[in-house]
């Protein structure tokens, strides 16, 4: 099957263009669970596009749950890669309906799609239709790229503080994907004002678990919260599993306030050999602790790619 194909006069860049063609082939049925991508060598061959390129839209693919890079074989599309039917299905009448259209006005079909992509691009810059709810507002900007990644759509994104202030700027047609602790906050936030809320849950990133672990078998740690979130059920949760994933490591650990702690730069130049901070406490002191990078480390997540595949269906995406 022929896969890829390259415009090197289009603006969109080369690894962007096989990303789509991947997730096209996919929606259409041309691609499916198993099946081998080109090998990048062959992409590169074939349509002259550097090999960091290739390489980039095929580790995008990967972020993205749709395909796994396995060493020695290539990439393989996975067992989530699955078309929506329903949807490809209305896009394809749709499709033809528009090319017969096109047609009868005599007008050129792939000119009409560079405008018509322009045009879409433009409108989801504008007003996304997608809005990605957390803790914090770096939490949720966060969670909201990766999603973005993921389906290749513009999101907003904004902690549950500032959608109690913005509430009136969530339309009907808005879908709002929110983790699943603060679910039932922003459904009582936002009563009503669009029914398409979706749950999606997350994981603490893999980098940032192993930058832990790379610290010296039982070093001094220290975990640092906001009074009021180590009252929450849910953090002291998310704390026990952060602590579950290094415990061979047998650090020592202390969870404290930030308000107890006085000075962060006096903190800086404590015996802890790192200083976990939380999101919702990082929003409110980047500055000073983007001062010392070797001490401050952010809670870094990502996106559990299985919960936004369960829910792709009803956004209305195809992949």
């Amino acid at each position: 099957m022929h896969l890829f194909h390259y415009n090197a006069a289009a603006r969109i860049p080369a690894h962007v263009q096989l990303e789509e063609q991947v997730k096209v082939a996919l929606a259409l049925g041309k691609l499916r669970p198993g099946d081998l991508l080109p090998s990048i060598r062959n992409v590169e061959d074939e349509l002259g596009v550097g090999r960091m390129l290739v390489r980039k839209a095929y580790q995008q693919l990967q972020d993205a749950g749709l395909v796994r890079i396995i060493h020695g074989k290539g990439a393989v599309v996975t067992g989530q890669a699955r078309a929506n039917g329903r949807v490809t299905e209305k896009a394809e009448a749709l499709i033809q309906r528009v090319l017969a259209e096109l047609r009868s006005e005599g007008l050129d079909p792939v000119t009409f799609a560079r405008i018509l992509h322009q045009r879409l691009l433009e409108d989801d810059a504008r007003a996304p239709r997608i809005l990605c709810i957390d803790s914090s507002e770096v939490l949720a900007r966060e969670l909201g790229d990766q999603i973005q990644q993921a389906l290749g759509v513009h999101v907003r994104a904004m902690s549950v503080t500032k959608l109690r202030r913005y509430r009136t700027s969530v339309t009907a047609d808005t879908q709002v994907l929110v983790d699943y602790y603060y679910l039932a906050d922003v459904r009582r936030i936002l009563d009503g004002r669009t029914r398409g809320i979706y749950p999606v849950s997350w994981d603490y990133d893999a980098a940032f678990i192993e930058r832990i672990r790379s610290l010296p078998l039982g070093s001094s740690l220290l975990l640092l919260f906001y009074a009021s979130s180590l009252k929450e059920q849910g953090t002291l949760l998310a704390i026990d599993a952060l602590l579950d994933r290094v415990k061979e490591r047998e650090f020592q650990v202390d969870v404290k306030a930030v308000e107890n702690v006085g000075s962060l730069a006096r903190l800086a130049r404590s015996r802890y050999a790192a200083v976990v901070v939380s999101n919702r406490v990082w929003d409110e002191h980047a500055a000073a602790l983007e001062a010392h990078p070797a001490t401050f480390w952010r809670l870094a997540s990502r996106l559990n790619h299985q919960s936004l595949d369960a829910i792709r269906d009803r956004l209305g995406f195809v992949l």
